[in-house]
C-alpha cells in the first residue's frame, strides 16, 4: 500500500519509510530517521535524527522522540539514538529522549502502551507489554521489565529497575528498585503484596502463585530464597533478579 504524507509535513530526504506509513499534519522528521511498515504518526510530532521506529506503531499527536538528554554534561555532538521496536502505542504529549551512550540506545521493545504525558528519559530500557499510565515519568537509565505496570503519575528515580510483572500504585515515588511480581505503593513507597491480578492474567497457575506468595513472605522476613522448592521458572527468575547488582537497592516491605 502507498504511504500517506500530509502536505504540511517536513521530512528530510534521508528518511527511510516502510510501506503503508501515515504521517499527519505538521509533523517533522529529521535526518536519518527510519519508520517501519504500517506505522501511524499523527499530527505535530517531532522525530529527531537517527531515531529507528519499527513496524505497526501508533504514535499520537505532539509526541517528541529522540530529542537531547536532559543531562548537563552531555555533548550534543555525540551521535546517540532511540530505538522503538514493534506494535507499540505512544499517546499524546509523550517525550522520549535519546541515549547518552553511543553504543546503546534508549529502547522501547514490543507491545507497550505509553499513555499521555509520559516521559522516558535518556538510556532507559522499556520491556515488552509494559503499561505506563498517564504522566508517569522516568529518570535516566531506568529499566522497566516485561509486563510491568506504572500507575498514573508514578515518579521513577534514575537508575531504578522495575521488575517483571510488578505494579506501582498511582502517584508512587519510586526511588529504589521494585521487586518482580509485587505491588508497590503508599508513602513512603513499600512492597505490600503480590500483583495477583497481573500474575493470573500472565498465566501463572494457582500452584505457581502460591510459590511466589511463599517467596514474598520469605523476602519480607529478610530471608534467603535459595532453599524454596519447587524451582519453577518464575521462582528462578526472581532469584536471579537479586543476583544483578542494583544501583539503588530495593524498596522494603510493609
Amino acid at each position: 500500500m502507498n504511504n500517506y504524507i500530509d502536505k504540511t509535513v517536513i521530512i528530510d530526504k534521508s528518511v527511510e519509510l516502510g510501506t503503508n506509513v501515515s504521517i499527519g499534519p505538521y509533523s517533522v522528521l529529521h535526518p536519518n530517521v527510519k519508520i517501519g511498515d504500517n506505522t501511524d504518526i499523527r499530527s505535530h510530532c517531532v522525530i529527531y535524527p537517527d531515531t529507528d521506529i519499527g513496524a505497526n506503531n501508533k504514535i499520537y499527536d505532539h509526541v517528541i522522540i529522540g530529542s537531547d538528554p536532559q543531562d548537563l554534561n552531555f555533548d550534543t555532538n555525540k551521535k546517540t539514538f532511540v530505538e522503538i521496536l514493534e506494535n507499540n502505542i505512544i499517546r499524546e504529549h509523550t517525550s522520549i529522549h535519546r541515549s547518552t551512550n553511543e553504543d546503546k540506545p534508549t529502547k522501547l521493545h514490543n507491545k507497550a502502551l505509553i499513555m499521555a504525558n509520559c516521559h522516558i528519559g535518556h538510556d532507559c530500557i522499556i520491556g515488552s507489554n509494559v503499561i505506563m499510565t498517564n504522566a508517569s515519568l522516568l529518570g535516566g537509565h531506568c529499566m522497566i521489565e516485561d509486563y510491568a505496570v506504572l500507575g498514573g503519575n508514578s515518579l521513577i528515580h534514575q537508575h531504578v529497575r522495575v521488575g517483571k510483572l510488578s505494579m506501582t500504585a498511582g502517584g508512587a515515588r519510586v526511588s529504589k528498585d521494585v521487586i518482580p511480581y509485587m505491588l508497590l505503593g503508599r508513602n513512603p513507597a513499600k512492597h505490600y503484596c503480590l500483583n495477583k491480578l497481573g500474575i493470573k492474567r500472565y498465566g501463572i497457575n494457582d500452584e505457581g502463585y502460591k510459590l511466589l506468595n511463599k517467596a514474598f513472605k520469605i523476602l519480607r522476613k529478610g530471608e534467603d530464597l535459595s532453599n524454596l522448592q519447587p524451582a519453577t521458572e518464575d521462582l528462578q527468575y526472581l532469584i536471579s533478579w537479586f543476583s544483578v547488582k542494583s544501583e539503588r537497592g530495593y524498596h522494603s516491605f510493609i
